[in-house]
């Protein structure tokens, strides 16, 4: 099924694109005075009703997929993912967020291999390097001093949330391919279960912290339709032609496409290691895309064939 793939390294490619602009918002935000955790919990607010009226529209059944653990584990998985990155930039630098949040690439490629089966080709092991090799030089310059200098609190929280995400990865594929969800209806009660999770933490939160210009609300807005709704149906849709270990390589689009912002809006230049690294990262995105094709795949590798035209199942 050539077509779907094309398709879905398509829509895959447009979600890293997508979350890498979320970088450099949520900085600007929290940098503004948008406290990090009524960021966080008003980003998922927004965006569920969001996603749960378009899948209503399209008449997606939703209410049974309410009752099953896996939506609310990868509900948990996403809100811990999250709410460490949002802390986490209120004391990291973004390059460093980008650097460690990013090992959930490598976090997944290793799980997918040991659980799901998956195939670490020679060829997977060159693009792992290169892009881990790829996001230190972008995002760091090749100076080991941004990370040993940086906060600690943050690094952890960075850490935190990388190692949620590769998990979150892993596990979303193997419901994806055991289930055949539907990508919308999966993606609008993921993002549902993940702003339940976040809500509690807005009970630390004082009624100072709520008061937000329009601007601010434009941001929060920004990250709830264009950082949420839209990539992550485009990342279940994605997901059910790729392996993990594709999907989570594709998604590094989204420090290309942050340092490009840098670049455009605050005027930054690309160094010697920082082109280098773009270079290394888009080599591995275009190795781990020519592999790991669709008999790879386990929702493609049912017997019966039911993973590209079957019905969509929660139970």
């Amino acid at each position: 099924m050539p077509n779907e793939r094309v398709g879905a390294l398509a829509e895959t490619s447009a979600t890293g694109l997508l979350w890498g602009t979320s970088f450099p918002v949520i900085e600007f935000g929290i940098a503004s005075g948008i406290d990090p955790r009524v960021f966080a919990f008003l980003r998922f607010a927004l965006a569920a009703p969001i996603m749960i009226a378009f899948a209503r529209v399209y008449g997606k059944p939703l209410s049974a997929g309410l009752r099953t653990k896996p939506v609310w584990i990868l509900g948990f998985l996403n809100a811990v993912g999250f709410l460490c990155q949002f802390l986490g930039q209120a004391h990291t630098a973004a390059s460093v967020a980008a650097l460690l949040v990013n090992l959930s690439v490598l976090i997944a490629a290793i799980g997918s291999a040991a659980l799901l089966g998956e195939k670490f080709t020679g060829t997977k092991v060159v693009g792992t390097v290169l892009a881990v090799g790829g996001i230190f030089l972008l995002t760091t310059r090749g100076d080991f001093g941004l990370i040993t200098g940086s906060q600690l609190t943050g690094d952890l929280f960075y850490l935190a949330s990388a190692s949620s995400w590769g998990v979150y990865i892993i596990y979303n594929k193997r419901k994806t391919d055991e289930r055949r969800w539907d990508p919308l209806g999966v993606a609008s009660l993921t993002i549902l279960s993940t702003a339940v999770f976040v809500a509690p933490v807005m009970l630390t939160v004082g009624p100072a912290e709520l008061l937000m210009t329009e601007g601010e609300w434009g941001l929060i807005l920004y990250t709830a339709l264009l950082n949420t709704a839209i990539p992550f149906v485009l990342y279940q849709r994605g997901l059910r032609y790729l392996t993990a270990t594709v999907s989570s390589m594709l998604l590094m689009l989204e420090i290309v496409t942050a340092m490009g912002i840098s670049i455009l809006l605050l005027g930054e230049l690309l160094d010697l290691p920082s082109l280098i690294g773009a270079i290394s990262i888009l080599s591995s995105i275009f190795l781990v895309s020519r592999v790991g094709g669709s008999g790879e795949s386990l929702s493609i590798r049912t017997p019966s064939g039911l993973a590209r035209g079957g019905t969509s199942s929660w139970s």
